[in-house]
């Protein structure tokens, strides 16, 4: 697994490459946020597959995700129908 970065570091750093700008160091932030959520959002998304696959209900999912079910099921439902359309046409 990849060497965890310190948030301070991140916050550090980016204070330093905008000191006289925060909407420089929002701008910053947006960019290192996104490179951190896409993964992140894999990860959940992959998990999230597997456990509608194993025919866990939505209520279960979002519990555990520490969403409602209805969150769970708007956020993923769609991404969990995609990939089984893709995986069934092979």
């Amino acid at each position: 697994m990849d060497r965890q970065v310190p948030l301070r570091d991140v916050i550090v750093t980016i204070e330093r490459a905008h000191p006289d700008s925060g909407l420089g160091q929002l701008a910053a932030a947006v960019i290192h946020a996104a490179q951190w959520l896409w993964p992140a959002d894999q990860l959940l998304g992959y998990f999230v597959d597997r456990a509608r696959h194993a025919d866990i209900p939505w209520a279960e999912i979002g519990a555990h995700l520490g969403i409602s079910r209805q969150a769970a099921q708007k956020r993923f439902a769609t991404r969990v129908t995609e990939r089984h359309a893709a995986t069934s046409r092979l």
